[in-house]
């Protein structure tokens, strides 16, 4: 009787070299993808200091101390060593660790590809096509190759995820048809090193911890086999990398990590106490004051999702995603597909429901098992008739059946047709996220401290972004000395709630430190007495109704719903009319207000008129707080002199619907 098939046998003696020269073939290939990707984030990687989160990893990691929580301790001794390494030959600290994002996110495609041989069975051509599918589509994701070119901790997140599902697929090399293979126990105590090691750097590893615990239960066999010594081994090696978050205590001082102790006045602003509910909520990231979106939130959160997954991936790439979860089931590979699924579930409710600003990072987990069912995609339209052997005769591949679904060279067409689709916006893509040129920072704060802000200055701005480089400039530089950089939520209290509070802050706790806004903010004069220095730097002085404006000139009395007209000031000059009036705010306001001051005559006609929002882009009314004194300035065209009987409305609404605040105000024009 005439066999239908061959099944995929083990290797015979004499084959085992050329299995060992197609995996260092699979090495060079992934070697070469790591240097192509490398090249690429090399040429469009940021050349120095950062605003925000990066550049504070720059300092931090310079000086071993503290960044934001979680913490990330192994990000920062690595960037350590990298920067000082780099240091020798004269590359700047701040570029060499935007260069450790660009490496790691190299490393990372050469992963994927790795993963998605290791993943899968059949012609060995239509494999690598699509393990190389699956490795571009993740190095020229448009959020994952921004965040190679600064220094931000998401690719090093990339890389050991990839890392912990290679190690899960040495521990039970789960492949479609293949039988359950018995579990290892060295392989499984790897595995936990990785997952504690993983837990080092990023919370966000919990995700995929349940569904690799769901991996091992569908793929291996044997469990209760393993020796007893296993178990606390594999305890030991997941609990022995959090020791690296020693790192908070042992580096949260001054020494280490001055902008954590910064000066205010007479004291010091500590941000950090050395006690064991600081270190908990700081490993947690709890004093960070993230939280989580109610149900309804949540869902209105979808229609971004569906967005961001077709901007990523394209139709073409869905299509090819599809076809990879359809060929999974197909083929019965249900360890891979409950990993894949669990975690690409458990991560998209977790982004859903995360409340935080930078969300569309926490995306790349999803793009990364997205980039896998692609790859899955591929390599069915190229081999879609595998089925199971028909006879257990220990083979770990499939029976492979007479023809495929599709010649391999139409395989290979359709194949090389995907990675140019792929590819064919990446000139494009580049030009909209390279950095290469990103001396932003730079050139505001060389600006900033050519202005020579006096010694021991508290500066402040609306934006942390802003204020972050100069901690690097302090720790790294050795410039600005002495300098308090200051900006909202410094701390998570009522002090620093935003720039008001925080300006009433330095003005209160500073003492002889003088007080300068980095940027003119225009808004604030409402409540402080601002002063012109050296641009771009503003003197604030104090309160502008104290300092500038003193009491009204004309006192009134009237209520505007929350608020309370206590006076106005008024300056006839020819062709225009100022009008300053003065609100005590009794109640907070519930949004952004449009102030009005209307110029009437006896009969009600309006002569001029000036609109603006009140309190500016810097301090709107949501921000006007309970026992504060305001004071707005209008300035109103006038064709000639106000006639007798005129009269000033004042009123403030909300747009675009112009719902009033409450009914106008209207008083006589004083004389």
């Amino acid at each position: 009787m005439r066999e239908m098939s061959n099944p995929v046998k083990s290797p015979a003696p004499d084959s085992t070299r050329n299995a060992h020269r197609l995996d260092r073939a699979d090495r060079r290939l992934a070697t070469i993808l790591a240097a192509a990707a490398l090249a690429l984030y090399l040429r469009t990687l940021a050349p120095d200091v950062l605003p925000g989160d990066p550049g504070e990893f720059q300092a931090a990691a310079w000086r071993l101390g503290l960044a934001h929580p979680t913490g990330y301790p192994l990000y920062l001794l690595l960037g350590s060593a990298v920067q000082h390494l780099l240091a020798w030959v004269g590359i700047r600290p701040a570029a060499a660790l935007n260069g450790l994002s660009a490496l790691l996110g190299a490393l990372a495609v050469a992963l994927l590809y790795l993963l998605v041989l290791r993943w899968t069975v059949g012609p060995v051509l239509v494999r690598r096509l699509a393990g190389v599918y699956s490795a571009v589509l993740l190095a020229v994701n448009l959020t994952f190759w921004s965040q190679a070119l600064i220094a931000e901790v998401y690719t090093l997140h990339t890389l050991l995820m990839l890392a912990l599902l290679l190690a899960a697929q040495q521990v039970i090399p789960a492949r479609p048809g293949a039988p359950s293979p018995a579990v290892t126990g060295r392989g499984l105590i790897l595995l936990a090193g990785l997952a504690g090691l993983s837990l080092t750097h990023h919370g966000m590893s919990l995700l995929l911890f349940p569904p690799l615990a769901l991996y091992l239960a569908l793929a291996g066999r044997g469990w209760r086999a393993l020796p007893a010594h296993t178990w606390p081994a594999v305890a030991a090696a997941f609990l022995l990398p959090l020791l690296l978050y020693l790192y908070i205590p042992l580096r949260s001082g001054p020494d280490a990590s001055p902008w954590y102790h910064q000066r205010l006045g007479d004291g010091v602003l500590q941000l950090y106490t050395n006690d064991w509910a600081s270190f908990v909520a700081f490993m947690t990231g709890r004093s960070i004051g993230a939280g989580f979106r109610d149900l309804t939130d949540a869902l209105a959160q979808l229609p971004q999702a569906a967005f961001l997954w077709r901007y990523h991936f394209g139709w073409a790439g869905l299509l090819m995603m599809g076809l990879g979860l359809f060929w999974l089931a197909r083929w019965q590979a249900w360890p891979i597909l409950a990993l894949t699924g669990a975690y690409l579930l458990l991560q998209q409710l977790f982004v859903l429901f995360y409340d935080i600003g930078d969300i569309l990072v926490y995306y790349i987990p999803l793009y990364l098992v997205g980039a896998v069912w692609a790859g899955f995609g591929l390599l069915g339209l190229a081999s879609a008739r595998w089925r199971r052997p028909a006879s257990d005769d220990g083979s770990d591949g499939l029976e492979v059946a007479p023809a495929a679904l599709l010649p391999a060279p139409l395989a290979g067409l359709i194949a090389g047709a995907l990675l140019l689709w792929t590819l064919r916006d990446v000139a494009a893509t580049a030009e909209r996220i390279d950095q290469s040129e990103s001396y932003t920072a730079r050139t505001q704060w060389e600006t900033i401290l050519a202005a020579q802000p006096p010694a021991g200055a508290i500066l402040v701005s609306n934006d942390r972004n802003e204020i972050v480089p100069l901690f690097y400039l302090q720790a790294v530089e050795g410039r600005g000395q002495g300098l308090t950089g200051l900006f909202p939520q410094i701390a998570p209290n009522v002090r620093f709630a935003d720039i008001g509070a925080t300006l009433d802050t330095a003005l209160a706790a500073g003492g002889q430190q003088p007080v300068y806004l980095i940027k003119p903010m225009p808004g604030l004069e409402v409540k402080f007495a601002l002063a012109p220095a050296t641009p771009p730097l503003v003197r604030v002085d104090g309160p502008a109704h104290v300092l500038q404006s003193g009491p009204p000139a004309y006192p009134l009395d009237h209520a505007l719903g929350p608020l309370r007209l206590v006076g106005i000031d008024l300056e006839l000059a020819p062709g225009q009319a100022t009008v300053r009036p003065h609100w005590l705010v009794e109640t907070p306001l519930d949004g952004d207000y449009t102030a009005t001051v209307q110029l009437l005559d006896a009969a009600g006609n309006r002569l001029a008129q000036d609109d603006h929002p009140a309190g500016g882009v810097y301090y709107p009314t949501s921000l006007w707080k309970p026992g504060e004194h305001l004071v707005e300035t209008h300035r109103l065209a006038l064709s000639g002199p106000p006639p007798a009987g005129a009269t000033l409305l004042l009123g403030m609404y909300r747009e675009p619907a112009l719902s009033p605040l409450a009914p106008p105000i209207q008083v006589p024009l004083p004389p």
